[in-house]
């Protein structure tokens, strides 16, 4: 009876040790690099005027980026994709923000194709990545005026970034989540069925040993204060299975400042631009066109001419 109810801890806790390996496996390790890689598309492909550019963080990272050139306008988008994701899979509403007039910059995160191999940290860490592309568009775009556009994973970076970066001016948020550890439970008990704590315990354990970040220093929530006075504007698929809308109605009626809401039902996770391309293009660049100042910028007179058509 001992042996049997000794092997049968043992097997509970050998199968508890293997979903925190593999839930850490998802969150936190890149993938590996292989052959496709560097087959996908660029903005060469869309007849945009770029630059590809290789930039440092902080901490030392290497990592690259595409800046969209528009002579002559300081008003500056960057955008942060989502956990997991590359840079060309923003390209769409990249190239469709910098020929409403804006100049437009993406990037990879660490860990990333294009970029040093590092652990993914969900956003603590990558806000190194969107500080280095900030002090870059400060430095290649005459008196920039910066907004940041973000999904999922880069709308919390664009958030945990701009706390500290008070020139940041305007930020468009496509899916946050609230807080990680809060996201992390919720998907724990919706897939697997189990009691979140001790999974989302160890799995934090892993992260602080091999990085030295806390998954405490990945909550938006905590961070609104400190961005007070700034316009926000929250985007949230209906029907997101990821990251509840919750997050961004929670995130939403929390804040204090100027703020927006736009739920798109039907929608899934990050999917409201595909639900409508044209509607979400015209609504982000005219969010950013009013935050920004794009009156003053080379891009209005295509923004207003392109709108009083669609009107």
């Amino acid at each position: 009876m001992v042996l049997w109810v000794a092997a049968a801890v043992a097997a509970v806790l050998a199968a508890y040790l293997v979903l925190c390996a593999l839930l850490y496996r998802r969150l936190f390790v890149p993938p590996k690099p292989t052959a496709f890689d560097d087959f996908a598309f660029s903005p060469w492909e869309f007849g945009a005027d770029y630059e590809d550019i290789d930039l440092t963080t902080a901490d030392g990272v290497n990592f690259g980026a595409w800046f969209f050139r528009q002579p002559g306008s300081p008003q500056t988008i960057i955008v942060s994709g989502g956990h997991k994701g590359q840079r060309s899979g923003v390209l769409g509403v990249c190239v469709a923000l910098w020929r409403k007039g804006f100049n437009v910059i993406t990037y990879s995160y660490r860990g990333y194709p294009g970029s040093d191999r590092a652990p993914i940290t969900v956003g603590i860490r990558e806000v190194l990545e969107l500080q280095a592309v900030i002090a870059f568009a400060r430095k290649r775009v005459k008196g920039a005026r910066i907004g940041l556009l973000g999904y999922s994973m880069g709308a919390v970076v664009s958030l945990l970034g701009a706390a500290g970066e008070p020139g940041i001016e305007a930020l468009v948020l496509d899916s946050p989540f609230s807080d990680l550890r809060r996201v992390l439970r919720e998907n724990i008990h919706r897939h697997l069925h189990l009691p979140a704590a001790p999974l989302t315990w160890m799995v934090g354990m892993w992260l602080r040993w091999r990085t030295g970040a806390r998954l405490s220093e990945c909550s938006p929530q905590a961070v609104l204060p400190a961005l007070e006075s700034r316009p926000l504007f929250f985007i949230h698929g209906g029907a997101d299975d990821m990251t509840g809308v919750q997050h961004s109605r929670l995130l939403h009626d929390a804040y204090r400042g100027p703020r927006e809401i736009w739920i798109v039902q039907g929608a899934p996770h990050t999917g409201a631009y595909f639900a409508d391309r044209q509607l979400y293009v015209e609504r982000v660049a005219g969010f950013f066109a009013r935050h920004l100042d794009l009156a003053r910028g080379g891009g209005q007179l295509r923004l207003v001419e392109e709108d009083e058509e669609a009107g």
